[in-house]
């Protein structure tokens, strides 16, 4: 614990969470600024810990000394040993230490979930946290407390060269898990904070120091919401596009892709793969007419039943391209950059498919990433949702890894669609996309979900949005595993039964037994 200012009355409900563990194998070191060390004793005595004086251990520092470096100092004196960071205000679950320490290996680093507490003892504002997130993380603080540290952990971290920033535990946190061989998320409530969190994100410094030390070049500015961050990665300024567009008819559409993409690409090369999956209308035949004259422009022609895997996969072969971005025809660009954002992300040796923020036409959300299982098979999160609105722990508007995109707008490198063996054609209409997403993850992949890339989608127009029963139920076949055990990026205390991110209901199970049954009866 580090205190470096006038101790709160908060610091002995938190001093008693600890007397009340029921792990009593732990010990406390508190840092202190010299002025404020009697204070702070006269607190160890109103919690009656003073009692339990052999375990704790307190530690004056110059009144000059900064958050970071008192932080740093308690960090030696207990180098080496495992250790959690606690903060005035904190009150811990009764069995916080033993869950924290409980398989804690030295180069571990272990978070919990956390809620606010009121003086009267109410709960609110919970924060479910998914697994460990390396792209969120640096955007978002959300491995927030408690958190615990291995020792070895504990000893490269002590010893590191850390540059100040004014958000200590951000930074402190960012580096941790940089440095920990494993990053283990204990999905329970084992922190309840008596002093709320501040909403606003302080400097930029810090996420700019993670990128240098990762060698991940990378422009860095305040994010949509005021506590998170912005990191633009950039296409390689050699890179060659291929977008690969399948369509029938619907020349309205057509054209405004194209020419959308065309206006908002920037210096990023792009060619145009159009399969005419059977067109007839004679409005489409001119449109082609004009756009086979644009020297980007590919047309293809295949006349075979509709399935979508079939398609693209088939274009793929044509593409030229080190990128593919496949993309629906009803998707519409209006801002410049978006294409950077997610060619940058794309590209990068690590990434195995890219999704782009999408909005309806008038601009409620209509995909921040999907949720395996969501809904049953696979869903959206935030269906609808306001523009400016940022979601539960603002993952409608923030950058992060997710169990998959839609293939509404994917890029992938065609080196990694190549490893996968591209779509699977067997998932001729439906949730192949999905399928190809959970395919690169096991592959070693991350599937990210890039939040600067916006997109408007019209939801295909021309063909509906009925699901195929066939596809469905093939899917479920493959990924059953997945969906029992329940997507790592969404907190399994969160429902799965709509798009919400509201808390898991207790009849849930029974709602997911029902839907699994009328399914096999399809």
């Amino acid at each position: 614990m580090v205190i470096s200012d006038e101790p709160p009355p908060e610091t002995v409900p938190t001093l008693h969470s600890l007397q009340q563990q029921l792990n009593g194998n732990w010990a406390l070191t508190v840092v202190v600024h010299s002025s404020w060390r009697t204070s702070f004793i006269s607190l160890l005595a109103v919690s009656g810990m003073q009692r339990l004086s052999q375990r704790v251990h307190v530690e004056s520092s110059d009144d000059e000394c900064t958050e970071h470096q008192m932080l740093y100092q308690a960090l030696g004196l207990r180098s080496g040993s495992d250790i959690a960071l606690i903060f005035p205000g904190d009150v811990w679950a009764h069995d916080a230490v033993t869950l924290l320490a409980g398989g804690l290996m030295p180069r571990d680093v272990v978070y919990a979930d956390q809620d606010c507490l009121t003086a009267g003892g109410n709960y609110h504002s919970p924060l479910l946290k998914p697994i460990y997130s390396p792209e969120f993380h640096l955007r978002y603080s959300f491995v927030g407390r408690p958190v615990a540290l291995g020792g070895e952990v504990v000893e490269l971290l002590s010893t590191s060269a850390l540059r100040e920033s004014v958000a200590v535990e951000h930074n402190i946190a960012l580096l941790a898990c940089e440095l920990a061989d494993n990053v283990r998320h204990i999905p329970e409530i084992l922190c309840h904070r008596l002093i709320a969190p501040p909403i606003d994100a302080p400097d930029i410094e810090h996420v700019i120091d993670a990128l240098e030390r990762r060698n991940d070049p990378a422009e860095v500015s305040r994010g949509p919401a005021t506590d998170t961050f912005r990191v633009r990665r950039r296409a390689p300024p050699s890179l060659k596009t291929s977008i690969i567009i399948p369509f029938r008819d619907e020349p309205r559409f057509l054209r405004t892709c194209v020419d959308s993409v065309e206006a908002t690409r920037a210096d990023v090369t792009v060619e145009f793969v159009l399969v005419d999956n059977g067109s007839v209308q004679p409005e489409t035949a001119t449109l082609l007419e004009i756009l086979g004259q644009r020297a980007n422009v590919r047309i293809l022609t295949d006349g075979r039943p509709f399935n979508w895997a079939q398609l693209n996969n088939d274009a793929s072969r044509e593409a030229t391209g080190e990128l593919l971005i496949f993309l629906n025809n009803d998707i519409q660009a209006h801002d410049v950059g978006w294409l950077d954002a997610l060619c940058g992300q794309a590209m990068r040796p690590g990434v195995g498919a890219v999704g782009a923020r999408l909005l309806y036409p008038d601009r409620r959300l209509q995909h921040c990433g999907v949720v395996i299982g969501l809904g049953g098979a696979a869903g959206h999160l935030f269906v609808g949702l306001g523009k400016d609105q940022h979601g539960y722990l603002r993952m409608a508007t923030t950058t992060r890894e997710c169990g998959a995109v839609t293939g509404a707008c994917l890029a992938t490198r065609s080196e990694v669609f190549s490893q996968l063996k591209g779509f699977d054609e067997s998932l001729g209409v439906d949730l192949n996309d999905i399928d190809y997403c959970l395919r690169a993850q096991r592959q070693g992949y991350c599937v990210l979900y890039e939040a600067d890339a916006e997109l408007v989608h019209h939801e295909s127009p021309s063909r509906g949005t009925a699901g195929d029963v066939r596809d469905i139920v093939h899917f479920i076949d493959r990924w059953k595993q997945s969906i029992l055990s329940g997507d790592p990026y969404l907190n399994p205390n969160l429902t799965r039964v709509d798009s919400s991110c509201a808390l898991r209901r207790s009849d849930e199970e029974v709602w997911w037994s029902q839907w699994n049954e009328g399914l096999s009866r399809s």
